[in-house]
């Protein structure tokens, strides 16, 4: 492309932006739709967005530039109006081999400096997505216009991607792009602002000096396999992950053939699929996938790799004063949130009355059209103040939900310390949020037949208070098992007072009456629904979240209640007032 500086700046950019954004957005608002299709029929627009990406992927190389900043504009404006990615992920299916398209025709250095400002917007969001707050999702969308604007003056057609920058999407994709992705793989299961922010620069120089190492293919070849490799020795990923995206975008300029673009987009949306059934494989009929991100993380090196392999190249790396400017950006984000968020969690004085929570989030999405729930979810806990808030599929960097960190995004908004139990690959779990301190004296994942069933016991400090937080499995069979593993652990040492979370059990399963051996329910009288999904005729109705109180326990409850009339996540906040011995 024959455009000046400045307007290769703004295209790479709004192209990397553009890239890693559409990615998030596809993969969740697929895995939305796919969701509701399985639980409840519904069938629009299910599978649709695979299908137009892969006809967009055979369509690109016919596509004028033109038709092509007119797309991008769109999905700008459409993440401008609202972030239901069940919707905005068919724009999205068009987006990502456009954004290719570009990155074919950009040197990498112009989308190195597109992906440092995608990451600069998360720190905008500590850890939440873009298009979830209104401020990210503000700058976000003037980018990729600015971006569609410098494209629209050029006149042609695209040139097809191939399969290695199809490759490359799919790896990037499985998380080497975010610092919180990058954290939790490793091992690090807490930490809060400042940790993320720092490890924010560790992924931005990456990024910005992979180009140079694009001088020695060869060499960035192998450290792309080893550094994907160190997931295997979990504290050592630290390092090989930012390794291997470094080389990851070293090789870019030697993906850049033309040949097996469609090929590309099956396989991109084969390792998205793959990477989700290392979440719920069981569910899916993946369960050989489940737990095994590694090996995938791994096999996508090893395939991008392949795809650049023996192709010497030109690189034009980025001046010291370019890496300067786009490392400014990221350090003028960082001073902002670090000024205006809590940087570290906000104790509080003991009490004798503590509100306490249990609450599913849905994995970050509200309850319909795969809008991500973050930003809801804020503002509901600052109007409701929780002292002690358990909570249920608790992502904090997962594929399938645009890689939200929402134990950090809290931590930051709200200044709750945290104690995280991930079931499966360290980003999707369950977690105790309060303002005390808190220590994790047990954890564990219950026998399962479905998806991995996390359970965790922490104290409290202050409060000379134990609890165990759960999340039960989807059959009657194995919830009663799992009943009797998990009266076991609350009763052992320490002896945690309460118990809840999401059973899935109503409370007149064996499951609810194996628990209530030797726990009672915080309420007298049971709230109408917990869980509550209702659209275009379709209704469904549950009574499955519990606070249960150990039933020699000397605690009085004051109140309890349920937010049933809150539709931020398909289950419903359930709170007792507890009134401490």
């Amino acid at each position: 492309m024959k455009i000046s500086e400045g307007d290769r700046i703004l295209l790479g950019t709004g192209t990397g932006i553009l890239l890693a954004s559409s990615l998030r957005v596809f993969v969740a608002g697929a895995y939305s739709s796919l969701e509701k299709t399985f639980f409840y029929g519904m069938n629009f627009p299910s599978g649709l967005g695979i299908v137009l990406f892969i006809i967009a992927a055979f369509l690109v190389g016919r596509m004028s530039r033109k038709t092509g900043a007119a797309i991008m504009a769109a999905y700008a404006l459409a993440a401008l109006l609202t972030d239901a990615t069940e919707y905005t992920h068919l724009i999205a299916a068009f987006t990502i081999p456009i954004a290719l398209a570009l990155v074919k025709e950009l040197d990498a250095k112009y989308l190195a400096f597109g992906l440092v400002a995608d990451l600069t917007l998360r720190v905008l969001a500590v850890g939440g997505e873009p298009i979830d707050f209104p401020h990210t999702r503000i700058i976000l969308a003037a980018l990729i216009f600015l971006g569609a604007y410098a494209l629209w003056k050029e006149p042609g057609t695209f040139k097809k991607p191939g399969f290695g920058l199809y490759a490359f999407a799919a790896l990037i994709e499985l998380g080497l792009i975010y610092p919180n992705a990058i954290m939790r793989y490793s091992g690090v299961t807490v930490y809060y602002l400042p940790q993320f922010v720092g490890f924010s620069f560790v992924v931005a120089l990456a990024i910005l000096l992979g180009p140079y190492l694009g001088k020695k293919p060869g060499i960035a070849a192998l450290l792309l396999i080893l550094g994907s490799a160190a997931l295997f020795v979990r504290p050592a990923a630290l390092i090989g992950l930012p390794l291997a995206l470094a080389s990851s975008i070293a090789l870019v300029e030697s993906s850049k053939g033309s040949r097996g673009g469609v090929i590309g987009a099956v396989y991109l949306f084969l390792v998205a699929t793959l990477a989700l059934g290392a979440y719920v494989g069981r569910d899916i009929g993946l369960a050989f996938m489940e737990d095994r991100l590694e090996a995938l993380i791994l096999a996508a090196s090893v395939v991008y790799a392949m795809s650049a392999y023996g192709k010497s190249v030109e690189i034009r790396v980025p001046s010291v004063r370019e890496i300067a400017a786009s490392l400014g950006g990221l350090l003028l984000a960082s001073i902002i949130v670090l000024a205006i968020f809590n940087a570290s969690p906000v104790y509080e004085p003991a009490k004798k009355e503590v509100l306490i929570w249990t609450y599913n989030v849905h994995q970050g999405f509200g309850p319909y059209d795969g809008k991500f729930n973050g930003y809801e979810l804020v503002n509901l806990l600052k109007e409701q103040k929780p002292d002690i808030w358990a909570s249920q599929e608790v992502v904090g960097g997962m594929i399938g939900n645009g890689y939200q960190d929402v134990p950090l995004m809290l931590s930051a908004y709200l200044g709750y310390v945290y104690e995280y139990k991930p079931a499966v690959e360290g980003t999707y779990g369950i977690a105790v949020f309060s303002h005390w301190h808190m220590k994790t004296e047990g954890e564990l994942n219950l026998k399962s037949v479905g998806q991995a069933r996390p359970a965790q016991k922490v104290s409290f400090e202050e409060l000379g208070l134990t609890l165990v937080n759960v999340h039960m499995g989807l059959s009657e069979e194995e919830r009663a098992m799992q009943a009797e593993e998990l009266l076991k652990f609350a009763e052992s040492g320490p002896i945690a007072e309460i118990i809840l979370g999401d059973t899935n059990a109503e409370p007149d399963e064996k499951a609810i009456e194996i628990l209530t051996r030797e726990y009672r329910d915080a309420f007298e009288q049971r709230p109408p629904y917990t869980f509550l999904w209702e659209r275009n005729g379709v209704r469904d109705k549950e009574n499955i979240d519990y606070i249960l109180l150990k039933k020699n326990w000397p605690a009085e409850i004051k109140d309890y209640g349920c937010l049933c009339d809150v539709e931020v996540s398909d289950h419903r906040p359930v709170w007792a007032l507890v009134e401490l011995p």
